[in-house]
């Protein structure tokens, strides 16, 4: 059944048939983050990925690092560059760039309830000004209700998109270094789970893609 499936992320999808497969919260944020770097091939380099989760990512099995005791003010790394959605990310990435070279990718627990909070680090090739990136993030997601790039200068934070279907991105370029800093933030239930899963199906039946999914955020 894997060959019927359609890898969905909706904002890059083609239709999808009878098989949708969903993305996961974490590639939903990587992806959303990188994808003008790579169609349009800004970076030169090693793109590099610190990504942190809400407990609820862990699901609702009892285990020591979600136990109140462990998480609770404190945060703690996992699975450093051995992520399970790495070759999810690669995949849709080897897609619009064959050559694409490895990333690097590491996960970190927050001691928050929901929310990803993904940070990327890309070196930018020269004589790329940071108006040049913003215009080309812009221009990637003016037709898609979900993404909503933040003015330059504002950088997004994870209770301004809980409780909702959205991803928000911000930019920051420092020439001096050539390095880019991008953060998108998303709720792992909703863009990174459910919310999501219900856009691929509004999608899917033919109705408008918005569809019960534009709640306010659970502010504050």
């Amino acid at each position: 059944m894997l060959a019927q499936a359609t890898y969905s992320l909706p904002e890059f999808a083609t239709t999808p048939g009878n098989l949708i497969a969903n993305p996961g919260c974490y590639a939903t944020a990587a992806i959303l983050a990188a994808a003008p770097l790579v169609q349009q091939k800004l970076f030169s380099g090693t793109l590099i990925f610190d990504g942190k989760s809400g407990l609820s990512g862990a699901g609702k099995k009892l285990t020591d690092s979600s136990h109140f005791a462990t998480a609770a003010d404190n945060m703690t790394m996992y699975k450093p560059n051995q992520h399970q959605h790495i070759p999810e990310i690669m995949q849709q990435f080897q897609q619009w760039d064959q050559a694409m070279p490895p990333i690097q990718f590491s996960t970190s627990l927050l001691p928050v309830k929901r929310g990803i909070f993904m940070t990327l680090y890309a070196p930018i090739k020269d004589a790329i000004s940071q108006e040049d990136i913003y215009e080309q993030y812009v221009k990637t997601y003016q037709d898609h209700p979900f993404v909503r790039v933040q003015p330059l200068g504002k950088l997004p934070e994870l209770r301004q998109v809980t409780g909702t279907n959205f991803c928000d991105i911000g930019i920051s370029f420092n020439p001096l270094t050539q390095v880019l800093t991008v953060v998108a933030v998303i709720d792992n239930l909703g863009k990174g789970a459910a919310g999501q899963a219900i856009q691929n199906f509004n999608r899917w039946a033919g109705i408008p893609e918005t569809t019960g999914l534009m709640q306010a955020p659970l502010y504050p």
